[in-house]
C-alpha cells in the first residue's frame, strides 16, 4: 500500500485530524493539537492515519513522547503504526533527543506487538511521570513503554 506521509500544519488539518481521531478512538477523548508536531498519512486522495509526537520532560530528561496515532479501520494491517513509530524516531533524533517512550492500554496487543518489534521495552514510570494523562499514572490497564534512540 502506497501511502504519503506530509506533516500537518494548517488549521483546517487539525479538523482533519480531529475527524480521523474520532473514528480510530470514538470512545477517547479528543487531543489536543496544539503543542505536538502531527504527521497525516494518504492514500490516493485521502487521509488514512496520522501520528504527531512531542518533546516532554521525563523522569527528569527530555525525550520524544510518541503522543497520539492512528490507522482508519480500513487500512489497519499493512505496517502503517509501525512505519508512523519510525517516522517520528527520525523526527526525535533530528531535535537530539536520546529516548522515546509512549504508553498503551493493557489490552492493545496489536499496539504492544509493533511496540515491541520496534525494539520498546516496557518500564515503570517514575513517581512523577504522567504519561498516561494528569491523574492515570500507575492507574491499572496502561503498559508505558521505551525505547533509546
Amino acid at each position: 500500500m502506497v501511502v504519503d506521509f506530509r506533516p500537518a500544519f494548517a488549521a483546517e488539518e487539525g479538523e482533519r485530524i480531529l475527524r480521523l481521531d474520532g473514528i480510530c478512538f470514538p470512545l477517547d477523548a479528543p487531543p489536543v493539537i496544539d503543542g505536538a508536531q502531527w504527521i497525516v498519512g494518504w492514500h490516493g486522495g485521502a487521509p488514512i492515519a496520522y501520528c504527531a509526537w512531542k518533546t516532554v520532560e521525563h523522569d527528569g530528561v527530555p525525550v520524544g513522547f510518541h503522543y497520539r496515532g492512528g490507522v482508519l479501520p480500513d487500512h489497519r494491517g499493512h505496517g502503517l503504526q509501525r512505519r508512523m513509530l519510525r517516522l517520528r524516531e527520525a523526527a526525535m533524533r533530528a531535535q537530539g533527543l536520546a529516548a522515546a517512550v509512549t504508553y498503551t492500554d493493557a489490552d492493545g496487543a496489536a499496539s504492544m506487538c509493533n511496540l515491541i518489534a520496534e525494539g520498546y521495552r516496557p518500564y515503570a514510570p517514575g513517581p512523577a511521570t504522567t504519561l498516561s494523562g494528569l491523574g492515570r499514572l500507575g492507574r491499572v490497564g496502561f503498559v508505558h513503554w521505551r525505547k533509546e534512540l
